[in-house]
């Protein structure tokens, strides 16, 4: 079964198709297991790293270019867990501030 993948192009080989699986599903969880979206993300980023010197210069262009949109995707979708986590921790820090004030 083939999950959701937003994370893949034209040029992606199957073995980063199923590296960017594994990003989406991690992603469309409520609670993101940061851990784990940090191994598929290096995992990915080896991988594409590795690729790009396998290919020729022409190939290495058409890939690269269509990478550049979905680093920008997968880059956006960090950068809002991470307000989403500073939010979170503001809220606890003024809890826990509340509360020692009620001590």
């Amino acid at each position: 079964m083939i999950k959701k993948d937003y994370l893949s192009h034209a040029h992606t080989p199957d073995e980063l198709s199923a590296i960017n699986q594994s990003i989406c599903a991690v992603l469309e969880i409520e609670h993101v297991d940061d851990q784990a979206l940090r191994k598929f993300v290096t995992q990915r980023d080896e991988f594409i790293q590795s690729h790009l010197k396998s290919l020729i210069e022409a190939e290495r262009k058409l890939f690269a270019e269509a990478e550049l949109p979905i680093n920008e995707k997968l880059h956006a979708a960090v950068q809002a867990l991470f307000a989403d986590s500073l939010s979170e921790l503001s809220g606890l820090v003024r809890g826990l501030k509340a509360v020692k004030k009620y001590k």
